[in-house]
C-alpha cells in the first residue's frame, strides 16, 4: 500500500474511533455495563504497471577488433528496430559474424543506428559494433 493511502486510512480509522468514544461518553449507562464498539477496516491495493521506453542503443565501449572484412559505408546513418521474438535478445558483436565476441544485447523494439553494411549480412553500428541484418527492420515490430 502506498504511503498516502496508508495515511488516509489511518486518519479515517482514528476519526471513527474518536467519534465512537464520543458516542459512548454521551450515552447514559449503568456503572456495571460495558460498551464495546468495533470497526472493520477495508484495505484496497492498487498496482501500477510502469511503462518502458526503449532508448536508442549506443555504448561508450570502443571496438579494438582488427578489420579483416569488407564494409560499405552508408550515405547517411539509418535507424532500425530490433525484431527478435518477445523475450529474446539480439547479440551485439565485435565483428560481423557469430564467431566474434558478444559485447551486449538489444531487446525487441529497441532502436539501433547503423552506419555501414558489412559482408555476410551484418550491419555496423555507429559505435563500431555489429548486428545481424536478419533481426533488424525499418518499422516498429508488433
Amino acid at each position: 500500500m502506498n504511503r498516502k493511502r496508508f495515511t488516509t486510512v489511518l486518519i479515517a480509522s482514528m476519526l471513527v474511533s474518536v467519534m465512537a468514544l464520543g458516542l459512548v461518553a454521551c450515552k447514559k449507562t449503568k456503572a456495571t455495563e460495558t460498551t464495546l464498539e468495533s470497526t472493520e477496516q477495508t484495505t484496497t491495493t492498487t498496482t501500477t504497471i510502469p511503462t518502458t521506453t526503449l532508448p536508442e542503443w549506443s555504448g561508450p565501449l570502443s571496438n579494438t577488433e582488427e578489420v579483416s572484412w569488407t564494409e560499405t559505408q552508408l550515405e547517411t546513418p539509418v535507424v532500425y528496430y530490433v525484431k527478435v521474438s518477445k523475450g529474446e535478445f539480439l547479440n551485439v558483436r565485435k565483428g560481423p559474424a557469430t564467431s566474434y565476441e558478444k559485447i551486449g544485447t538489444l531487446t525487441r523494439g529497441q532502436t539501433v543506428k547503423v552506419v555501414a553494411k558489412a559482408s555476410g549480412g551484418w550491419y555496423k553500428t555507429e559505435d563500431g559494433f555489429y548486428v545481424s541484418e536478419t533481426y533488424l527492420t525499418g518499422t516498429m515490430p508488433d
